[in-house]
């Protein structure tokens, strides 16, 4: 049922209807935590959908809260470096979005680090996009 819930958070974030598709998340969040405990891999994938939605509606407090949760699972659980590496992208662009560029850099780093330590090249998207704003932070706090 929780996967079923994904793929309509998935339908409504395409539609630009964010709170349906937060509803949806958050009760595939529940069950997934009544099925599978509090540090399920699938619970720090379901936080991070749930961050990005919280990012789209200028939340970043909860945004925060939930890159955070998944963050904190996907680095303790090690077995998807990829949701560590894109959480790590995700917290930076929050802290960019709160003019904080130093702790946004610092985040991008290693996330850049992550990529990397996955096999990704610079020509991948994901790096390219993280070198990118490494790039702008860094001209930023030269100013």
């Amino acid at each position: 049922i929780a996967a079923s819930l994904d793929d309509v958070a998935g339908m409504y974030q395409k539609q630009n209807e964010q709170k349906k598709a937060l509803k949806c998340l958050t009760e595939a969040l529940r069950i997934r935590k009544l099925k599978l405990g509090g540090n399920d891999i699938e619970i720090g994938k379901t936080l991070f959908g749930m961050g990005i939605i919280f990012a789209a509606i200028n939340n970043n407090e909860m945004a925060m809260e939930c890159y955070s949760g998944s963050l904190e699972i996907s680095s303790h659980d090690g077995s998807n470096p990829k949701l560590e590496a894109q959480t790590l992208h995700q917290i930076g662009c929050v802290h960019a979005e709160n003019c904080n560029y130093k702790e946004a850099l610092q985040n991008w780093r290693t996330c850049l680090s992550k990529y990397r330590e996955g096999g990704l090249r610079d020509d991948h998207y994901m790096v390219a996009c993280t070198l990118g704003n490494i790039e702008m932070a860094e001209n930023v706090l030269k100013t």
